[in-house]
């Protein structure tokens, strides 16, 4: 409920809302009760945290809202950290603006929250984290820091192993003169690509691998437009690979 309800910070969700992602397909019986119920124990959370209980409004007849500036939530703020990094254009400026954001990116997202909704959420967050990683990356390129990119990158391969990181690791390695990496690295890249999702790398791809490993000019393969908001380090393992290659879309958390 208070995921919910942080991710529409000074929005009124609706009860329907509140119970579809708090128990999925199998609300219990007197499920508006029970959403009162943990309407107080959030409340009550709140409150020994040094907040509010009134933070939590009642909109009548059946909606609740988080009265919080959305500068308070983590996600938020990381979210315009991102948007504003990338507005700075490609400078210094950016790549501070990026790693305060990044900051805020701490450990697994919704740790501890089961059901449906939080594991597609976490989805989505994932692919957002990458998403903004990327875009990092890419400054970095221009920036000239190829050996950052290579390293990252190239572990970026083995967690993730999408044809774009594969890309940002094969530019960084061209540039920073470790072009002979560059085979192995796109046989480990098929393989995990393989592994995880059953597809290869696409013909450009393959192309650039070759044009790069043999002395040409470093080029940029177009990549799709992300699917959401770019939002680093990595904290994820491979563990999480499958979900890369899943839709991405957002969750709908409120009604009307």
């Amino acid at each position: 409920m208070l995921a919910t309800l942080a991710f529409n910070a000074g929005r009124p969700v609706g009860i329907g809302t509140l119970i579809d992602n708090i128990w999925g397909d199998e609300p219990p019986a007197k499920a508006d009760e029970t959403v009162a119920t943990h309407v107080r124990a959030v409340r009550r959370i709140l409150s020994q945290a040094g907040g509010d209980r009134q933070m939590i409004r009642n909109h009548r007849p059946r909606a609740y809202e988080l009265r919080v500036d959305p500068s308070w939530v983590d996600y938020h703020r990381f979210r315009a950290g991102i948007v504003s990094a990338a507005r700075q254009g490609d400078n210094a400026e950016a790549l501070v603006a990026y790693e305060r954001a990044f900051d805020l990116w701490r450990g697994e997202p919704l740790a501890g929250i089961t059901g449906d909704w939080a594991d597609g959420r976490r989805h989505a967050l994932r692919t957002e984290h990458l998403d903004a990683l990327c875009a990092l990356l890419e400054l970095r390129l221009k920036l000239g820091e190829y050996a950052i990119v290579a390293t990252q990158a190239r572990q970026l391969v083995h967690d993730y192993a999408t044809e774009r990181v594969l890309s940002l690791a094969m530019r960084g390695l061209a540039h920073a003169g470790y072009r002979a990496l560059i085979p192995d690295l796109l046989t480990q890249a098929r393989e995990r690509m393989w592994q995880i999702a059953k597809v290869r790398p696409g013909p450009e791809i393959e192309a650039l691998a070759r044009r790069l490993a043999t002395g040409g000019v470093p080029v940029t393969v177009e990549q799709p437009a992300a699917t959401s908001t770019p939002v680093a380090g990595v904290h994820m393992t491979a563990t999480h690979n499958g979900m890369v290659w899943q839709s991405a879309g957002d969750q709908i958390i409120t009604e009307g």
